[in-house]
């Protein structure tokens, strides 16, 4: 496969979205649903979920690789781990079954990223070989994700019949995107040199998108978006952890599994079913379980 790369796309439109977010953020009305992925002495986390369900993440095994894995409605779980390669893990999987991520080859400390598709595999980066991070498919087949440059920073980058066009918020030290919606609406986070900022990128125009009232712990960070334009992300509010949300019609609200210390939005489908990771507390024995989940919130 061979990919061009696309002048450098300066997007100038950005403005803030602060007439959308001005109201009082709440908490998320939810209905949770907790499992466990099969990963003996490892940590699964689930990072996408396609419109029917089937989830795809990463394990960590014993902090001495990782692996991919799709676990299917019916629950059963493939594991997957790149030809070659010491690390694998899979960011998404769209409607039509086809999977992005990213790997390291044996020997490398370069990432590539990849498409799969059944038995098919393609490694993907951005030339001339540079490591590459493919996040976000959307049921036409266009990728979003980021690259690390020669300068040592990260731009977000889009993947679209074979070229590549580079997005870069104005003022941006690093740029990453995240995902991208069947309407061809992209999310992502960027910084200039201090806490993160969300970015939505419609119709060639960019959008700033932050939590309101941020103090300062880390910023904003915006991991996916549904066709129905529901996005999901997070928002730091100490200095070692953060806070879960869902931006709905407007409208900030934090997501928090029952007794969890911890909880992490990672994918949300085109019904609005959002997949994520929490560590959950026991209230009696104050045991932790780390644990997968399913949403669904208004």
């Amino acid at each position: 496969m061979t990919f061009r790369i696309c002048s450098r796309l300066f997007l100038a439109a950005c403005f803030s979205l602060s007439a959308l977010i001005a109201q009082a953020q709440s908490a998320a009305s939810c209905t949770f649903h907790t499992f466990q992925i099969p990963a003996a002495n490892g940590v699964a986390t689930p990072q996408g979920i396609n419109r029917y369900g089937n989830m795809v993440g990463s394990i960590n095994l014993l902090n001495t690789h990782s692996e991919g894995f799709i676990r299917f409605t019916n629950g059963q779980t493939n594991f997957f781990q790149a030809p070659n390669s010491t690390d694998t893990s899979i960011a998404r999987r769209n409607d039509l079954g086809l999977n992005v991520g990213s790997f390291t080859p044996k020997g490398s400390t370069i990432s590539d990223g990849f498409v799969t598709h059944g038995s098919k595999f393609q490694a993907v980066n951005f030339p001339p070989h540079l490591p590459t991070f493919l996040n976000g498919i959307n049921s036409a087949g266009v990728i979003v994700g980021s690259y690390l440059g020669t300068d040592n920073h990260f731009d977000a980058i889009k993947l679209q019949n074979g070229k590549f066009t580079i997005l870069r918020p104005p003022g941006a030290v690093d740029a990453f995107a995240s995902a991208i919606n069947d309407n061809g609406v992209i999310v992502g986070s960027f910084n200039s040199g201090g806490d993160s900022h969300g970015f939505v990128v419609q119709n060639g125009k960019l959008h700033i998108l932050d939590f309101p009232n941020e103090v300062g712990f880390g910023g904003t960070t915006l991991a996916d978006i549904s066709n129905t334009g529901a996005i999901i992300g997070s928002v730091g509010v100490s200095p070692d952890n953060s806070a879960a949300f869902i931006f709905l019609n407007g409208v900030f609200k934090t997501i928090t599994v029952p007794n969890a210390r911890f909880t992490q939005v990672n994918g949300i489908n085109a019904f609005n079913v959002i997949v994520g990771r929490a560590v959950v507390v026991d209230p009696k024995t104050k045991n932790e379980t780390d644990t997968a989940f399913t949403a669904k919130c208004k």
